[in-house]
């Protein structure tokens, strides 16, 4: 249909569209020009709402784990008291095993000086009957006493001695509680002769028994 003007209807209202389409395109236009800007500070601040959520959850566990750690150091007072306690206990047993077996070599000295004695009274009135010299007899006698035959005494008396005997030493840490103790609690010269060797499977070195005076070979 023409209208009045010469131009059908329908191109008519194309028009009024496209006019209007044209007006709408202009208004937002510059709202449009806005978009990448406004999709980049709405990424930073999707990325700064992530850090704040991480960083609130790091401040969070921080709090709970230093409130743990302060409320478990609450009990190591208590817990060092306990284990100085026990090192103490174990020191002063050590320092008594070590004394009673140097009081058990010292009352073994006696009796082989004793045996030692008699052995030599024996032998030189068996040298002299002989009509032999007895000078080298107390020499040759005294090689058989002192301090090894102290040693094969005391073992004798209790075979297999060790300081940790019965201890469990399989663990690393047992080992290294007994060797600082040991080395605290024995005579210096004996402490490192007592140390055990790292190998769970060696056995204890035991502390050599201290020298002893050689029997007086002079009649």
């Amino acid at each position: 249909m023409v209208n009045e003007n010469g131009m059908d209807e329908v191109f008519q209202e194309r028009l009024r569209q496209a006019e209007s389409a044209e007006r709408e395109m202009q208004r937002l236009q510059p709202l449009a020009a806005e978009a990448p800007q406004l999709r980049l500070q709405q990424a930073k601040a999707q990325k700064e709402e992530e850090r704040m959520r991480a960083k609130e959850g790091a401040l969070s566990k921080a709090r709970i784990s230093a409130q743990s750690a302060s409320e478990k150091q609450n009990r190591i007072p208590e817990l060092l008291s306990q284990a100085a306690h026990a090192v103490i206990e174990l020191y002063t047993m050590l320092k008594d095993v070590d004394s009673s077996r140097r009081q058990a070599m010292e009352a073994l000295a006696v009796a082989d000086r004793v045996d030692y004695d008699i052995e030599l009274e024996e032998g030189e009135e068996h040298e002299r009957s002989l009509d032999r010299d007895t000078r080298g007899l107390a020499y040759a006698l005294a090689a058989r006493h002192g301090d090894s035959k102290i040693r094969i005494l005391l073992e004798e008396l209790d075979p297999g001695f060790s300081m940790l005997r019965g201890c469990n030493l399989d663990e690393p840490l047992y080992r290294d509680v007994a060797n600082f103790v040991l080395q605290h609690a024995l005579p210096k010269e004996a402490a490192p002769q007592a140390m055990m060797v790292n190998s769970p499977d060696s056995a204890p070195i035991e502390p050599e028994p201290s020298p002893e005076e050689p029997p007086d070979t002079e009649n």
